[in-house]
């Protein structure tokens, strides 16, 4: 049985998801558009696309700090944007929107308010790392279905990372 506190925890944080997502889809499409290239042309990258999607990143981690009521949400905000930087960088030497998905999964794990329960912050690195294989395995096998997966899943497995917590949690009890 959910306690009130868990009731209201749940909701909080699929509302801060949710509408995180939607802030974190723009920020995204807009700078994976930046590496889309027609065919036969030569490479080019769209720095204006690139700014737009970067300008909206911060967003993503303080909406999702501020309605999740994450207590310490502006530093959480400015170590999500370090994560986002890293682990876009790195991973986005594979693909730019791979390397985007990995930085929101990333930066989403540390800025949702965490639950009071036992191998959360395991969980969440793991939810990232599946995100981050499985919208890989798409770009490889479908490309267009890998980058809208990895425009939409990342917060969503974090938060199905701590549903699956707090299921396990009560299921010992």
């Amino acid at each position: 049985m959910d306690t009130p506190e868990t009731e209201s925890w749940r909701r909080r944080n699929w509302l801060a998801i949710a509408i995180g997502t939607i802030v974190m889809a723009f920020s995204y499409f807009l700078y994976a558009a930046a590496f889309a290239v027609p065919e036969g042309d030569t490479v080019q990258v769209n720095v204006g696309l690139v700014g737009a999607g970067l300008a909206l990143a911060p967003f993503v981690f303080v909406a999702v700090g501020i309605i999740s009521r994450n207590t310490d949400f502006p530093k959480r905000v400015l170590q999500s944007m370090g994560i986002l930087i890293v682990l876009g960088l790195s991973v986005g030497l594979l693909s730019p929107a791979l390397g985007a998905t990995a930085g929101f999964a990333g930066g989403g794990a540390l800025t949702l308010n965490r639950p009071d329960f036992t191998r959360v912050v395991r969980r969440r690195v793991w939810a990232v790392v599946v995100t981050v294989l499985y919208t890989f395995l798409l770009l490889v096998v479908v490309p267009p279905a890998g980058v809208f997966t990895g425009g939409l899943l990342p917060l969503l497995m974090i938060g199905f990372a701590d549903e699956y917590t707090a299921w396990r949690a009560a299921d010992w009890k």
